[in-house]
């Protein structure tokens, strides 16, 4: 993972800002399903792909007549293209001169992001392929569908993933159900796969249409970091950051690492949801996520790095005036006699809970209740005779509130390693980088 000091600022004079600032959207699907209240937004940038594909090949080439020649349109379209999305940024892209084209410092930062968005689309088109069955007679070539696939299949593919219908989709777009459901058929012939399945109660993507559709997601990504490196070229951080927070892990740097960069940056709008581990680094994977604080795990998923923040032991928390505490002789079998709230298995917190048990030689509690959510953890353990584990910060802030008490029993092995997982390879767009900072600095506060 990158570690950047400094978010890129560009000394450039203000200018009126093309770059849409983002609304706050807040969610309580701790899962971020495809029909989710924290749906990612679709730039507009999406309906200018054709002169992000001329801006990648000209500042390969050099020149507007060999990019023309690799792109397939002629050198006047090339270099209107590029003329309009220069007019767009409100920059020059390109030094021009008698040896050719050479991009600008933002030129070519948006010129590697175009190049990884098509390398994207061409990945989705050939994993869409490879899955699909029966396997086509005549597949076309997935860098092909990259480089001329229209901006409206990808948004009607987006659209009926996140609502299940057409007639949904439709009304999203402002569109017909017939252009939806043409645009779909034609986003099929140009990959070459089978995507969707129709039926009564509405249309569902094929293993071919996931696929691709994690690649599209990927690839439209690229395309908000784009307009987030446009705002920072001119001395904005700004853009929606969508945090996934572990269980359990996030109390102690999450917060305030939220608030000192909205602080710092209040035009970065930032979406924090719950989730489990496996469900937040799924949509880490697909760019509903941008990042997942929480406890890391040994081996992390493909595509999914990781960076350690700081470690954090584990404590007993039960009620002020839980029966428990009135024990002159505290053990954890003494506390095998209450019922108890745990994590879920294959979690770190489960293994560090069976771990303290199996070296004070006891088998785990066996009269339990599982729970992600630390908000039921905490609600059930005030309330009841219930026992739970707890991140020793948010414990003891728990306790000097009055809320809960921390049980002074000894244990061993709890410890976990608390940090970030982020998606691997690309580069991180400049408000994605202001929050990493901002997280590494509270981390690094801890320990002051």
């Amino acid at each position: 993972m990158q570690h950047v000091g400094e978010v890129p600022r560009f000394s450039r004079p203000s200018a009126p800002d093309p770059v849409d600032i983002l609304a706050p959207v807040s969610s309580d699907d701790p899962r971020l399903s495809h029909a989710s209240a924290a749906e990612r937004e679709v730039p507009d940038s999406i309906e200018r792909i054709k002169a992000l594909r001329c801006l990648s090949a000209v500042a390969e080439h050099g020149s507007t007549t060999r990019a023309a020649e690799v792109v397939h349109l002629s050198q006047p379209a090339v270099t209107r293209s590029i003329r309009d999305l220069e007019h767009h940024v409100g920059e020059a892209l390109f030094e021009r001169g008698a040896r050719g084209m050479a991009p600008t410092p933002l030129g070519a930062r948006l010129a590697t992001r175009s190049a990884r968005m098509q390398a994207l689309l061409a990945q989705g088109a050939a994993e869409a392929l490879q899955l699909s069955t029966p396997p086509p007679r005549r597949a076309p070539l997935p860098q092909r569908f990259a480089a001329s696939v229209a901006p409206a299949f990808l948004k009607a593919l987006l659209a009926v993933a996140a609502r299940s219908t057409e007639s949904a989709a439709a009304e999203a777009l402002g569109i017909t159900q017939p252009a939806v459901h043409r645009s779909l058929q034609a986003l099929q012939d140009a990959c070459g796969a089978s995507l969707y399945i129709k039926s009564a109660r509405g249309t569902r993507l094929t293993d071919s249409g996931e696929a691709l559709l994690r690649r599209v997601k990927l690839a439209v990504a690229e395309l908000r970091a784009m307009e987030a490196d446009i705002a920072a070229w001119r001395g904005q951080v700004r853009g929606r950051v969508v945090i996934g927070a572990l269980p359990m892990s996030v109390h102690l740097v999450l917060p305030r690492a939220v608030a000192a960069v909205r602080e710092r940056h209040p035009e970065i709008r930032v979406t924090v949801v719950d989730g489990t581990y496996e469900s937040l680094t799924r949509q880490l994977r697909s760019a509903d996520v941008d990042l997942v604080v929480g406890a890391l795990r040994a081996e992390p998923p493909s595509e999914v790095e990781q960076e350690p923040l700081f470690q954090d032991e584990l404590a007993v928390i039960a009620r002020p005036d839980h029966p428990c505490l009135q024990g002159a002789d505290l053990s954890l079998q003494s506390l095998l006699h209450w019922p108890w709230v745990v994590p879920l298995p294959n979690t770190p917190a489960r293994a560090a809970l069976e771990r303290a048990f199996t070296a004070a030689g006891l088998a785990p509690p066996d009269d339990f209740v599982q729970a992600t959510s630390s908000g039921f953890t905490r609600a059930i353990v005030s309330g009841t005779d219930y026992l739970a584990f707890a991140s020793m910060g948010q414990a003891r802030r728990d306790e000097r509130a009055g809320i809960l008490r921390v049980v002074p029993v000894p244990m061993s092995s709890t410890t976990r390693k608390i940090g970030i997982a982020m998606r691997s390879g690309g580069e991180p767009s400049p408000d994605l980088l202001a929050l990493l900072e901002s997280l590494r600095l509270q981390a690094g506060a801890l320990g002051s």
